[in-house]
């Protein structure tokens, strides 16, 4: 650790992997070492660069050599590092990087090309995602010029190796892997726009990618059956080459989609069950989707035959159910429900096949649907002459019906649109139903496919199929099969979900009857060992709770029971952050449910909460829970008038260096804090200055210093002036270290301009002015500069409806009742001000910056802030003693005017934009007054 910081050190870690005197275990933790070092340091840091420039020019002139001369454990940790160099440096740090390691290629090492291909391959994967810009442009352009060429030479070089090393294995396993790493960079560099070089070469590249897809190799087939060897990873790099081209570049690959599809067609078809093909398979069939979706294919695809090619060669034998995915369905749960109905980011053939056949759909909707009708027809007669054995029928019966009837779908919404060519009330009542009503442990995959399709057309039924089918439903909480569960918690928090107009579709009565027996199924599902941390079981519960309101009044003892004890469990070793987040959720929920409806009903949570609260925050095994305590208690404190002693005995605690250091409990303890300072400040006593620590420390970093501008903005809100004001020459300093320094940001001004004006109002602008003036004993006018640079300029650029309000009152208070402003230096920047505060009424919002804050979704395991969304802040407005903020502009200029009569008239006629005259008219008028 030690070591990390002296000049050298990387340079010392990197010529370690060349000495061949080293035990190659050693060598190999060197490699290790150096990787985790330059992917922690390698980001240039404002403040310290831990590895200087000099070290980092050696490294970049050695690495290159480094890497290819190594073992191939030790080439993979260097190959790693330098990914992770080019993401910062390549292009314009190391312009050097592509033209050094092209002329490399020229070699006849099989496996020196194969690790600068799969470095460049990584390099190049961003350019598949990244939005536009000319920095993007400029860096492909360099890409091509100086690797375009030399990708082609060396795609026909490598292809023309095959013929001659058929037999041998070594060889032709290197060949593929060369060959793989090479459609992947021509993907990449395609990605954005097709290359100049690339279309004038078409006929190579894409003469070259036919025949490896039409190339088969007994020496290719992988060891493992359930796994892709090299030729199915590169046939699948391939066929996304030939989708990108289809979709994106159709003028240029028109006439060379006639020569895929067969290529592809019979390729697919030649493909079994096994998960060899299982990369293979959906991008072949994505490929295929693409080219029926197209205008111009159209003809070719719409006659009957095709369509019924289509369905018995690729559609049923696709949708068919694996072993290997019955296998995952009652072993391995949780995988199946991801990719099934979460829709992972892995294609699925199963899903790929639904959006093929709705690709089918997109010109010959009537024709499609009407001929794979009767292959669901004799599907479902099949299964009804033996439904124990031939179940699997119904299971490709029903996606054949779901991927026909929806036209569009959202994750919110389900289906929005469907096929009017499929009856789905018909196949509700006939097949989903019945289907429900049989014996629940039997044909497990149909009851789970019924409840998947509920779900999904759940805003298309009727609402008397949502009260027959909650008890229904219930029954299937109570399975041992994690998935059947799961779909039925999730099926019913869907249905929940489901809004007209803005109110639930399932309101509060009609639920009431149904909420013990629901939620009692719901926590059955929390004691199948797999199902402990189930999510979408907390999801439902969590709805169930906003959606039954006061109606919960009945179990809420029973619901936070069951979640402290769900709680203390999971914190011994939490695995899962959805089911946290919502389990969260849940608590807010009905805290605030019941606690509107019954106010005294708070000291019944607090009591049950504290003790598991103060346990968790003393645990390190569930740091991430933090976040949510403090947003909990925040939430139980703000509904509180006088403070109670549970919440005195915490206060010093929270001012604890070591709370502070886990960046997602920041947010959290912020609106902790102000909760107490707004209750009742006294309980802040000698702790002043631990509080204008805290400010101090999320003042100085640019990620959190709206935090340390909200907690000084209450601490001035709400502690008398005469306890704070002989600290208030430091904080102001501190702010206006960061408002002059090379730090600043839009956000930081802007809420600097909110602090000012609220300060403004609260405790006059000329109090704000001395202290300002006083803040450097060497720049006594310095609040003239502050206005000028800062407060006019992004007075504008403030967020928010109460935020803007608040900035427009305080800036008035300063433009109509500071002395200052209409003496020295200042009559020439009070029509600017004036300007400014109209500009604030008249204009819209700029979104001039973003609060960082992280989704749910993109956690993982870290200390982060995630809002809880039933936890809301109480709305509140500092200031509520203003109503109309353009009427007290209007009003407070009047009384201004009438103390120097022609004065400030003068001074807007002469100085005041006519637009904004004419504005300031309307809010004269408006309120009545007039400028003398």
């Amino acid at each position: 650790k030690g070591a990390e910081g002296q000049k050298g050190y990387s340079v010392l870690l990197l010529q370690l992997c060349t000495i061949k005197k080293v035990p190659v275990h050693v060598r190999l933790a060197g490699a290790i070492q150096f990787k985790n070092f330059v992917k922690k340091y390698w980001p240039r840091d404002e403040e310290k660069d831990r590895i200087g420039e000099d070290d980092r020019n050696k490294i970049k002139q050695n690495v290159i050599g480094v890497m290819l001369s190594g073992e191939e454990k030790v080439r993979k940790q260097i190959a790693e590092a330098i990914h992770l160099i080019c993401k910062d440096d390549f292009p314009k740090l190391w312009p050097n990087f592509l033209p050094d390691i092209v002329k490399r290629l020229n070699t006849t090492d099989p496996g020196v090309i194969v690790t600068i291909l799969e470095v460049l391959a990584t390099v190049f994967s961003p350019y598949r995602y990244q939005t536009k810009s000319e920095d993007l442009w400029r860096q492909i352009k360099f890409v091509l010029d100086t690797f375009a060429q030399p990708l082609r030479d060396l795609l026909k070089s490598i292809c023309g190796l095959i013929p001659a090393n058929k037999d041998n294995a070594k060889v032709i396993k290197q060949i593929f892997m060369c060959l793989h790493q090479i459609a992947e960079i021509f993907h990449s560099l395609s990605a954005q726009d097709i290359p100049e070089y690339f279309q004038d070469n078409l006929n190579v590249f894409m003469d070259l990618f036919i025949n490896v897809l039409s190339y088969q190799n007994e020496l290719l087939k992988p060891h493992d059956e359930d796994e892709p060897g090299l030729l199915e990873k590169t046939k699948a790099s391939i066929c996304e080459i030939a989708r990108l081209y289809t979709d994106k570049y159709e003028e240029e690959f028109q006439d060379w989609v006639k020569k895929f599809v067969p290529t592809v067609w019979k390729l697919l078809i030649q493909t079994n069950e096994k998960g060899r093909y299982d990369e293979l398979v959906p991008k072949a069939i994505r490929f295929l989707t693409s080219v029926v979706e197209k205008k111009w294919h159209k003809d070719k695809f719409g006659n009957e035959k095709s369509i019924k090619d289509f369905a018995e060669k690729v559609i049923i034998p696709q949708l068919k159910l694996r072993p290997s995915d019955l296998e995952d369905f009652e072993l391995n749960g949780l995988e199946y429900v991801r990719r099934d109905m979460e829709g992972s980011d892995v294609d699925t053939r199963r899903r790929t096949t639904v959006d093929f056949t709705r690709g089918l759909c997109k010109y010959f909707e009537k024709e499609v649907t009407m001929i794979l009708n009767t292959y669901v027809e004799t599907l479902l007669k099949q299964h009804q002459a033996n439904p124990s054995k031939n179940w699997i029928q119904k299971d490709v019966a029903m996606y054949i019906t779901m991927a026909l009837a929806i036209r569009g779908s959202t994750r919110e919404k389900g289906a929005t649109k469907l096929n009017p060519h499929v009856n789905i009330g018909d196949f509700f009542q006939n097949q989903v139903i019945p289907e429900l009503k049989t014996n629940p442990q039997e044909t497990p995959v149909l009851k789970a496919d019924c409840l998947k399709f509920i779900a999904i057309f759940r805003t298309h039924l009727p609402l008397q199929a949502y009260q027959n089918f909650i008890p229904l439903a219930a029954q299937y909480l109570q399975h041992p099969q994690y998935v059947v569960h799961s779909y039925a918690a999730a099926c019913i928090e869907r249905l929940l979900a489901v809004k007209d107009n803005g109110k639930p579709r399932l309101t509060k009565e009609m639920i009431k009857p149904f909420i013990k027996p629901l939620l009692s199924g719901l926590f059955s599902i929390f004691k199948h060992e797999d199902s402990k941390e189930n999510q979408y079981g907390m999801k439902a519960i969590m709805r169930l709770c906003s959606v039954g309101g006061e109606h919960l009044t009945e179990v809420a003892g029973m619901v936070i029971t069951s979640i402290t004890a769900i709680l203390e469990e999971v914190a011994k070793n939490p695995r899962n952050p959805n089911f946290n987040h919502y389990t969260f959720e849940t608590l807010a929920c009905i805290i605030d449910n019941i606690c509107r409806a019954n106010p005294s009903s708070i000291t019944n949570f607090e009591s049950a909460l504290f003790p598991l609260f103060e346990k968790m925050l003393n645990m390190e095994s569930c740091e991430e829970f933090g976040p949510y305590v403090f947003q909990i208690l925040a939430q139980l404190l703000e509904k509180h008038k006088d403070m109670p002693t549970p919440y005195e005995g915490m206060f010093r605690s929270l001012l604890h260096p070591a709370m502070w250091e886990k960046k997602g409990n920041i947010p959290a303890m912020i609106r902790l804090l102000v909760a107490y300072l707004r209750v009742d400040y006294r309980v802040v006593g000698s702790n002043l200055e631990g509080l204008l620590g805290i400010f101090q420390k999320l003042i100085a970093n640019k990620r959190e210093d709206h935090h340390g501008m909200a907690l000084i903005s209450a601490i001035v809100e709400k502690i008398p002036i005469q306890m704070w004001k002989k600290y208030a020459l430091a904080f102001f300093k501190m702010m206006f270290q960061r408002l002059m320094g090379n730090t600043k940001t839009n956000k930081f001004k802007c809420n600097f301009v909110s602090f000012a004006a609220f300060f403004c109002h609260k405790h006059s602008p000329d109090v704000f002015v001395e202290i300002c003036n006083g803040v450097n004993s060497q720049q006594p006018q310095l609040f003239a500069a502050l206005l000028q640079k800062v407060l006019i300029e992004n007075i504008q650029k403030v967020e928010g409806k109460t935020e803007r309000k608040s900035c427009a009152v305080g800036m008035t208070d300063l433009l109509c009742k500071s002395k200052t402003m209409l003496t020295g230096q200042y009559p020439v920047l009070w029509p600017k001000l004036l300007q400014a505060i109209i500009n604030l009424f008249e204009l819209p919002e700029q979104n001039a910056y973003e609060e960082d804050i992280m989704d749910v979704s993109e956690r993982g395991f870290k200390t982060v802030y995630a809002r809880l969304a039933f936890a809301r802040e109480i709305k509140y407005d500092p200031i509520g003693d203003v109503a109309n903020a353009k009427q007290y502009l209007a009003v407070n200029l009047s009384q201004l005017s009438s103390q120097h009569p022609g004065k400030i008239k003068s001074a807007i006629s002469q100085n005041l934009p006519n637009d904004h005259q004419k504005a300031l008219m309307g809010y004269l008028s408006a309120s009545n007054v007039t400028i003398k």
